[in-house]
């Protein structure tokens, strides 16, 4: 005993201090130390002085292995022990290090720290050995004094705790960083997903104007696959077919003078039908500020403009003759009226009148009426010029407006009309009808400074046309 006092000291005044500090109504687990010596006295007074140690409120708990192999054992089953008392020299002369090789390359323990002991004075081993087996620290028995242990100890203690602290942090980071992963890839999943299953055509553009990504919808419109335009720009697939507003679009959304861009195109789809899309892009920033591309979708709105085309041509148009009707005649009339005063440009209109057309349904009942109205509209619509736009005023009532159009112009017109509608035969059981109209020319004058003054004067003409006979054209000169 007087031997292994002198090897570890005998100081009494540390270890009063040590009980000292000790809470005995904490009860917390003791720090576990394993003493891997092959002499027992070693580890009877290592076991003597610890029971006087306590760091951190918790004392300290020796576990014994009497050889290398014996250590081995306990660590292959046990990760919990922070900190090894390991003597070099037992089977062999290198039994320690053998053993501290094994516990860092094969069991992977680099939380254990690892305190190298010896009995041979001045065999300290060689930097190359602390470094090579991972060693944390080396003490000569000799030296190792009860305060030097303890320092030892608490030492290592300290580095396997911050280490220990260490791995659960990242271990906990690498579980959010996991947790997050998941998350994100179902979130990407699922946006995906709902790409592909929108009802519209959805893409995504790079930088460079290239496709990158497309949906079922915008595959089909187009009839490609998976990666047919994939890496390819608009310019490439699209060729002649591509919408002006496409390029200057993408332009003004990467540049950041636009921050949506929405038109109307016509493209055609995987039949060469052309369809009108209604199309809206945006940026697809990559950090919430800087763009990283373009995302686009369309909504095919062809159906809806037809629709609307159809519900203008109802608004305007007479349903009987296909002419303009009174309200859209009327409209059109009074913007020109106003363009005629604005650069002084002349304006001519005609009023014109189905002779007899009441003894026309009396005699042949109304269907052979409209029969004859629309001859006598399809008649003169041969006659018109583009900009030239006749209307349906009511009844058997027609007015032509003629925009930049003279007096001489406007009689000539007339004239022309009148014969057009007195050559038409309609084929009757009887043999063929015949019919005519009567007509009034009347153009802009200086006091003419609103439509209605010019087409009240041209409807006085007609009325004096029908008086002087019929089937004539009157001019009302101003």
């Amino acid at each position: 005993m007087v031997e292994n006092k002198a090897l570890y000291g005998g100081n009494e005044k540390l270890r009063l201090n040590l009980k000292r500090e000790r809470d005995p109504a904490t009860q917390v687990d003791p720090w576990q130390v394993l003493v891997v010596d092959d002499d027992p006295q070693v580890h009877d007074m290592t076991q003597v002085l610890l029971r006087d140690f306590q760091f951190q409120g918790r004392g300290f708990l020796p576990v014994s292995a009497y050889s290398a192999a014996e250590a081995r054992d306990i660590l292959e089953r046990r990760d919990d022990i922070p900190v090894m008392l390991l003597d070099v020299v037992m089977e062999t002369d290198h039994a320690g290090l053998s053993l501290a090789h094994y516990i860092r390359q094969d069991l992977r323990n680099h939380r254990l720290r690892i305190i190298l002991r010896t009995g041979q004075p001045g065999e300290a081993p060689e930097r190359e050995v602390m470094l090579d087996y991972d060693i944390n620290d080396y003490r000569s028995k000799t030296e190792l004094t009860a305060q030097k242990l303890f320092t030892a100890l608490v030492g290592a203690l300290r580095s396997w705790v911050d280490i220990t602290t260490i791995e659960k942090l990242n271990a906990t980071l690498e579980t959010r960083v996991a947790e997050r992963t998941r998350e994100l890839a179902e979130a990407q999943a699922f946006s995906a997903r709902l790409v592909e299953l929108l009802p519209n055509p959805v893409w995504v553009k790079d930088l460079a104007g290239h496709y990158r990504l497309y949906n079922k919808s915008f595959r089909e419109f187009f009839g490609i696959d998976e990666t047919t335009w994939l890496g390819h720009s608009a310019e490439e697939v699209l060729g002649r077919h591509l919408p002006a507003e496409e390029l200057d679009s993408d332009c003004r959304v990467l540049d950041g003078s636009s921050r949506r861009e929405e038109f109307e195109t016509q493209i055609p789809d995987c039949r060469g039908q052309p369809r009108t899309l209604l199309v809206t892009k945006a940026a697809l920033p990559a950090d919430g500020v800087v763009p990283n591309g373009i995302i686009g979708l369309a909504v095919d709105i062809s159906d809806r403009k037809g629709l609307e085309r159809e519900l203008r041509r109802l608004a305007t148009t007479d349903a009987l003759t296909g002419a303009p009707n009174r309200r859209h005649f009327t409209s059109v009339a009074h913007q020109e009226m106003e363009r005629a005063l604005r650069y002084d440009l002349p304006l001519a209109t005609i009023m014109l009148d189905v002779d007899h057309f009441k003894k026309v349904n009396d005699t042949w009942g109304h269907s052979i009426g409209d029969e004859v109205l629309k001859a006598v509209t399809d008649s003169m619509l041969a006659q018109l010029r583009e900009v030239d736009v006749l209307g349906r005023m009511g009844g058997e009532e027609f007015a032509v407006l003629l925009p930049q159009t003279g007096l001489d112009g406007a009689r000539q017109l007339a004239e022309r009309l009148r014969q057009a509608v007195a050559d038409i035969r309609l084929p009757m059981a009887e043999g063929v009808l015949r019919t005519s109209i009567s007509l009034g020319v009347a153009c802009r004058g200086d006091g003419d400074t609103h439509f209605d003054h010019l087409l009240g004067r041209a409807d006085r003409a007609m009325y004096r046309a029908k008086d002087s006979g019929r089937d004539r054209v009157e001019i009302d000169a101003g």
